[in-house]
């Protein structure tokens, strides 16, 4: 069983909502105590912030799409990771010349973000899960 449907079960058993999903899913992405001096600290801090909601997103349609397919919750996924990369500094205010390439990454960086969580050991579910 992979890290991403393990933390989904317990999520959806345990109760998401009680438990925060931003707390759960940061540490997994180091963005507690990232300090980088000056205008590049915002960035790094940025990014990271959008990584972590990006993982809380796909963690949460893990929880409330149990026993559905692996399309299903892709397509659940891209449509709320789509406005986070959207309003993200990296394309919030800029005219985009490809919509569907947009799309194309958007569904790019769902399906990465579920490749990093997957790639995590189950057994460390339990390290992020003090039920």
């Amino acid at each position: 069983m992979s890290f991403l449907k393990k933390l989904g079960q317990i999520l959806a058993t345990v109760g998401a909502g009680a438990l925060g999903i931003g707390p759960l899913v940061a540490p997994l992405f180091g963005s507690k105590g990232t300090q980088v001096a000056g205008q590049v600290g915002g960035v790094v801090g940025t990014a990271v912030n959008d990584f972590t909601a990006i993982a809380s997103v796909i963690v949460q349609i893990e929880t409330a799409l149990q026993g559905k397919s692996g399309p299903d919750k892709l397509q659940a996924a891209i449509a709320l990771v789509g406005p986070i990369i959207k309003t993200s500094q990296i394309v919030s205010g800029k005219k985009i010349a490809d919509p569907a390439l947009l799309d194309k990454g958007i569904m790019g960086v769902t399906n990465a973000m579920v490749d990093v969580l997957n790639s995590i050991h189950s057994d460390s579910v339990s390290a992020e899960v003090h039920t």
